[in-house]
């Protein structure tokens, strides 16, 4: 007989058809208690999550199930790195209450100030100076009060920083992009994941000078603190969402490069598309990655 799904959170969540109020009020108890001293801030997991529990119970029960069984796959240590993924796009879409919610659970999970710093910094190449500004509103106070925990984040095994895999060897001391320069970028490209992105070529032609200033912000925004993975997990969730499909084969790429699993890879579009768009954009996804994954 196979197994069941058990209770989680108070929720029995082999009885779909019938869900108790000591089931609901437990659940909601749970959640409240669930992030201590370090989390005092908002927490959607009771109050918009209530809307499921009162009204459609069945369906809370359905996604528990889901998000648990992402968790049976061996993926614990990914979800540090979900967590980040969900932050940076709640930047890029300016929602308040999930950027200071996803800031407080990492902030629980061990994530130093620098971590979440370079996350944000990332989180800005696409959402640009709107992006810190929802940074500011949302973290104004918290970013300065910040307590880090003595216990570390946990990562994926081989999951480390190298603020030097970045580099591709340009001469940062001048404005223009030398033929050096555009060797170097190309080749790192080439090197790296194999082929050089459209876009790197167009700008190489029609505007060097963005492409240089632009490959170095690129390069700098990780300085060591977050796992060098971090930069490319992040993309492949921002581009899924997005629907970029030359930047997710760029982050699929250079993910598998620097050593994601395929598994990691598969769980993270698929999150992306479970919270924030729905399993259609999975076509287009899949027609990039099946390419890619072994």
């Amino acid at each position: 007989m196979a197994p069941g799904f058990g209770v989680y959170g108070g929720l029995n969540l082999d009885n779909i058809d019938v869900t108790t109020e000591q089931e609901i009020d437990d659940h909601l108890t749970i959640e409240r208690k669930r992030r201590g001293p370090l989390d005092p801030g908002p927490m959607y997991a009771t109050t918009a999550f209530s809307t499921w529990l009162y009204t459609r119970p069945d369906l809370a029960k359905l996604h528990i199930r889901t998000i648990t069984g992402w968790q049976m796959k061996g993926i614990a240590r990914i979800l540090t790195a979900s967590s980040f993924a969900n932050m940076h796009t709640y930047i890029n879409q300016g929602w308040l209450v999930g950027i200071e919610n996803c800031t407080r659970g990492l902030q629980l999970s061990g994530v130093t100030k620098a971590q979440l710093v370079e996350a944000i910094m990332h989180a800005q190449l696409s959402a640009g100076i709107r992006g810190l500004q929802h940074v500011y509103n949302a973290l104004g106070i918290i970013l300065g009060d910040y307590v880090e925990r003595k216990e570390p984040a946990e990562w994926p095994e081989g999951w480390a920083p190298d603020k030097d895999a970045f580099k591709c060897g340009m001469d940062y001391s001048t404005r223009e992009l030398s033929a050096k320069d555009k060797t170097a970028i190309f080749e790192w490209y080439e090197k790296t994941i194999g082929e050089i992105p459209r876009r790197i070529t167009f700008l190489a032609k029609y505007d060097p000078e963005t492409l240089k200033n632009w490959r170095a912000q690129w390069e700098s925004t990780f300085c060591g603190a977050l796992p060098k993975q971090m930069f490319p997990y992040l993309s492949l969730r921002h581009c899924t969402i997005t629907g970029d499909k030359g930047g997710l084969r760029e982050a699929a790429l250079l993910a598998k490069a620097w050593g994601i699993t395929d598994r990691d890879i598969v769980n993270t579009v698929i999150q992306g598309a479970y919270y924030f768009t729905g399993w259609e954009r999975l076509d287009p996804v899949a027609e990039v990655l099946e390419e890619i994954l072994n």
